[in-house]
């Protein structure tokens, strides 16, 4: 017995309907996948391929540092500034190793971590001990500075072939994003192929269904290409800051230093000094630059440890005092605070210096700058307020974006580049604190930083008057 007109086309509808909504689940679970594979290959670039480059170039910058001071001694002879340098310049040069260890590299062709820092322990062993007979055996000590020479080309090669992995991975990195990319556009298409046909029994509603589906396709496939454009430009900053600035950087200062050292007083020894101060300039702008870059990219490294914030805040008052009176300014410190927190006190520091820097850089001669530390809850607060011109209301949410100046003349005049409030940002919101400012035109400005504390203790005071 055949069903009737109208129960026949409810089953086809339905049916229809089972279908259309079977293809939808279809299309929903091929999307799902088809992101988690972009962003697994997108993750494994940023967090290997690019670290790996990136790392690469740090190793070849402390290599190139540890050989300028290798030759400043063999030029200029041994000297208790020069020893400190080059000791420092050799501790750089295993932190970079160690660093780049904990990528956990196993490539053919390159070295393990270990065979690094040996080869850098080799060179270190070899070259030290006859800086102390300088002057008593030349012989012997030109014999251990040519070996010595010979060791850290060896390691910049080194250096070089990692740096140069880490573009080759980055770039295979992007082709398997593209072809991600590619295989979702082929499946996504078929699918939608099979929405249209199952829509056909819905009419009008299943076409407004399809269109949907084709808009949201669209938009992944555009989705997708804009992360590979970000992915590639991400890689672009971070290899030209890299390569273009700071390695010539370093050998433009180095040589410069060089000649100084051996003619302090000629004719060009201003422009030596000049060349040096400017350079130095430019890598604190590099390294700024790529700090920004890194914490795009959710790599910003924090050296974390869990301390008393008390003889941080007294080397913090120190320090600030010095940079104020570098500027033409006064320091009044107040740090009223005490417990424990979870930071890192390096970058933590440079980020409060860089509030107490902007102060006191753009302040009437001889202003007035506070630095002030309390306990509030369990939260640490900081402000820096000065007595300067202020900002107007219009300018006041933009202060923290990069390259973001209120007074363009001034802060160019006073070698500014509009870094130093949006590092500041970087490093705080990466400690999971917040940063925020109020300003009044004609009566100053107050930066307010609020970060976490570990536990909570009773406040007491800790006053330091600055000079």
């Amino acid at each position: 017995m055949s069903l009737p007109r109208s129960q026949r086309q409810w089953r086809i509808l339905v049916a229809s309907v089972a279908g259309l909504l079977g293809a939808v689940a279809l299309a929903s679970v091929v999307s799902l996948l088809i992101t988690l594979n972009a962003r697994s290959v997108t993750d494994h670039a940023v967090r290997y391929d690019i670290e790996l480059e990136d790392r690469g170039d740090d190793l070849r910058v402390a290599v190139l540092d540890v050989r300028h001071y290798h030759r400043n001694i063999l030029f200029t002879g041994s000297s208790r500034m020069g020893l400190a340098d080059f000791e420092t310049a050799n501790g750089e040069l295993l932190a970079a190793i160690d660093a780049l260890g904990e990528l956990g590299i196993n490539e053919p062709g390159i070295p393990s971590a270990a065979d690094l820092r040996r080869m850098a322990e080799e060179y270190h062993d070899g070259f030290r001990p006859v800086i102390d007979v300088y002057g008593t055996d030349r012989s012997a000590f030109l014999a251990a500075s040519d070996t010595g020479i010979v060791r850290l080309k060896a390691l910049e090669s080194l250096a070089q072939d990692i740096d140069k992995l880490g573009e080759q991975r980055a770039a295979a990195a992007l082709t398997s994003l593209d072809a991600a990319t590619g295989t979702a556009t082929v499946v996504l298409v078929a699918v939608l192929a099979g929405l249209g046909l199952a829509s056909l029994a819905l009419g009008y509603a299943g076409l407004h269904v399809v269109g949907e589906l084709r808009r949201l396709a669209t938009a992944q496939e555009e989705a997708a290409a804009r992360l590979a454009d970000a992915l590639r430009a991400k890689n672009d900053f971070i290899a030209d800051a890299s390569h273009e600035l700071r390695t010539p950087l370093t050998v433009l200062r180095g040589n410069a230093e060089v000649g100084l050292a051996m003619d302090s007083d000629g004719p060009h020894a201003e422009a030596l000094r000049d060349i040096v101060s400017e350079a130095e300039r430019m890598t604190r702008l590099v390294e700024n630059l790529l700090l920004l870059a890194r914490s795009d990219t959710a790599s910003l490294d924090l050296e974390r440890e869990s301390m008393s914030i008390e003889p941080w805040l007294v080397e913090l008052g120190s320090r600030a005092d010095v940079l104020a009176r570098e500027w033409g300014a006064q320091l009044e410190s107040r740090l009223t605070a005490r417990g424990r927190a979870h930071l890192d006190p390096a970058r933590l520091q440079q980020a409060v210096l860089a509030l107490v820097d902007n102060a006191a850089k753009h302040g009437r001669a001889g202003c007035l700058v506070r630095l002030t530390a309390r306990t509030v809850g369990d939260r640490l607060v900081i402000e820096v307020v000065d007595d300067g011109p202020g900002i107007a209301e219009a300018d006041l949410p933009r202060i923290f974006d990069r390259f973001y100046r209120v007074d363009k003349a001034r802060a160019r005049a006073r070698g500014g580049a509009g870094l130093g409030l949006a590092i500041a940002r970087t490093l705080i919101e990466a400690h999971g604190g917040r940063i925020d400012a109020r300003s009044t035109v004609g009566r100053g400005t107050t930066i307010t930083i609020s970060l976490p504390l570990v536990g909570s203790e009773r406040e007491v005071a800790l006053e330091v008057v600055g000079a």
